[in-house]
């Protein structure tokens, strides 16, 4: 029996009756789905998994695409990242713990933007380091009708990292600059619920077309700080075992830089995306 908890904030809910380490039956993946686009959060707890168990799992949810970072692939099933804070030295990697630092959404500096992220907890530090997420569903539908007439209808440009230069370590200048920008809907039209929600991110979107540098970015920091109100927030405690499957078409997420930086904080994670994006690229 599959049970789907409301947490209690304006997104997020846990799910019980699945084990990610089995094969779920059909009945079991439309439920899983469709409290996914219903809550746009979800967390398991309690069932550690392996690297093959991760991609197994993910794959219910859709196609898994290799993350950018190429660095940081499982050397033995590149659509899994490994995510920690300290390298093989158990050395603080200041790349690697923080580059989930700061709000913003995966993927969308790719043209067919990322649907979901999932995040498995192995390693945790004894305090700090949760996982914030922000409805932005409701912070369009809540926002102030000036704000909401000026940017409906926009597209703005997004690359890697966006208006942020830093990328060292990240991937390569020759990566890079085969990525290129890409184009999207300031507010986007979810593809699968119908729903708008506001689809700039402040570390991968660049700029609004049609603007000056200047009065782009005063209207992305008017967005910005509507949608970072704490009424559209709502923070995973991670527990070693949970597994989180967040949306990145409604959502976004930061990482929390709060814990003891000699405490190891693993991962894994997969990424799974949607095909018929109507962004275009941009060069």
């Amino acid at each position: 029996m599959i049970e789907v908890i409301k947490l209690g904030g304006p997104l997020g809910a846990e799910i019980r009756g699945i084990d990610p380490r089995k094969a779920l039956s059909a009945d079991e993946a439309k439920a899983l789905h469709d409290a996914f686009l219903e809550n746009l959060v979800l967390r398991i707890r309690g069932a550690p998994l392996t690297v093959p168990q991760l991609r197994d799992f993910s794959r219910y949810l859709g196609v898994l695409r290799p993350h950018a970072a190429k660095a940081y692939h499982d050397k033995d099933v590149p659509e899994v990242v490994i995510m920690t804070n300290l390298d093989a030295n158990g050395v603080y990697d200041k790349v690697g713990a923080e580059r989930g630092v700061g709000w913003h959404v995966d993927g969308t500096f790719q043209q067919d933007p990322t649907k979901a992220t999932v995040l498995h907890s192995v390693a945790l530090p004894d305090h700090g380091g949760n996982t914030a997420f922000a409805n932005m569903y409701q912070a369009w539908d809540t926002m102030p009708e000036d704000l909401r007439r000026r940017i409906d209808g926009l597209t703005a440009v997004h690359r890697l990292r966006g208006r942020k230069a830093y990328t060292q370590g990240i991937v390569s200048a020759a990566e890079m600059q085969k990525m290129g920008t890409v184009r999207h809907p300031v507010v986007r039209i979810h593809p699968e619920t119908g729903k708008k929600a506001v689809f700039v991110n402040p570390h991968h979107t660049l700029q609004i077309e049609g603007m000056t540098r200047e009065a782009s970015d005063a209207l992305l920091e008017e967005i910005f700080a509507w949608c970072e109100r704490p009424e559209f927030q709502w923070e995973q405690e991670w527990q070693v075992g949970d597994t989180i499957i967040w949306e990145n078409r409604c959502a976004w997420h930061s990482g929390r830089a709060d814990y003891p930086k000699n405490q190891l904080r693993k991962f894994y994670r997969t990424s799974i995306f949607e095909f018929g994006s109507a962004s275009t690229h941009t060069h």
